[in-house]
């Protein structure tokens, strides 16, 4: 199941690489996540052109301040993540986004891990 999901993750990615421009990002004076923050993301692939992050954030964790390229995100459990003292944002399970680079640092305000696959488009600023 999890090698499904992934492999899916891989195909929508090169399905928007192919589609888009190519763009330098603009986060770099934050770290990227797994070097942020090697407890709650890991690399589960990567090659030149994506990379997959495995996302797991505990109850009542955060995550430190870092940066992501363009990106799509999908949701493995119900999640509840707030950035800083901004809303809650409230994620169903299944729940697939995308969005242009970023930089942020979520807080798990939830009452189970938020766990996503998320996969970055290297060195690109937009999602689309």
């Amino acid at each position: 199941m999890k090698r499904q999901a992934v492999a899916l993750v891989v195909l929508v990615a090169a399905a928007l690489t192919a589609s888009g421009s190519s763009a330098q990002s603009t986060r770099q004076s934050l770290p990227d996540a797994v070097t942020a923050d090697p407890k709650h993301y890991t690399v589960e692939f990567e090659n030149d052109i994506v990379r997959v992050l495995r996302v797991k954030i505990g109850v009542g964790e955060s995550a430190p301040a870092h940066g992501h390229d363009a990106y799509c995100a999908i949701e493995v459990s119900d999640s509840s993540l707030r950035e800083g003292n901004g809303p809650v944002a409230n994620s169903k399970t299944g729940q697939v986004f995308c969005g242009d680079a970023t930089s942020h640092g979520p807080a798990n305000v939830g009452k189970a891990v938020a766990e996503s696959i998320v996969v970055e488009f290297k060195n690109r600023q937009r999602a689309r």
